[in-house]
């Protein structure tokens, strides 16, 4: 039985890690709602984008660490984590960020948003996920 309950644990994890894994850098056709994820500023460069409901609790490998601008289409809201499993320093972004230096993380001024993300969820406001998050105290959204 011990058997069977790890192997429907390694089955789980597997199909939720699979499109993370199966993402990649590029320029691919924005989605209708959701956002895109670009390594350089003003939505420049290689990018990636997930559609509202998706979400990276871990950034895969290649990922961590690389977004400078975000780009959100038709309502779609983003809420990015410093730290992996949507923990750490937070925001909540409802609009296009071109360049996400300009933003201060709350507990180090010194340092920005760039390059820090390490977790991340698109979803719409008021769902499920963000009432389910909204008293984490990841601030309002960005306009």
């Amino acid at each position: 039985m011990r058997s069977r309950t790890t192997l429907s644990a390694v089955l789980l994890l597997c199909l939720i890690a699979v499109p993370a894994l199966a993402q990649q850098w590029g320029r691919p056709h924005p989605p209708r709602m959701g956002a895109c994820f670009y390594r350089d500023s003003d939505f420049r460069g290689d990018y990636f984008c997930l559609k509202v409901g998706e979400r990276w609790p871990q950034m895969p490998p290649g990922f961590n660490d690389k977004i400078t601008s975000i780009r959100v289409f038709n309502g779609a809201v983003v809420a990015i984590f410093e730290d992996g499993g949507y923990s750490g320093e937070r925001m909540r972004i409802d609009g296009d960020v071109d360049t996400l230096k300009r933003f201060r993380l709350r507990h180090d001024p010194s340092r920005n948003w760039n390059d820090r993300i390490s977790s991340l969820a698109v979803f719409r406001n008021n769902d499920d996920w963000d009432r389910g998050h909204r008293d984490d105290g990841y601030g309002p959204g960005l306009r």
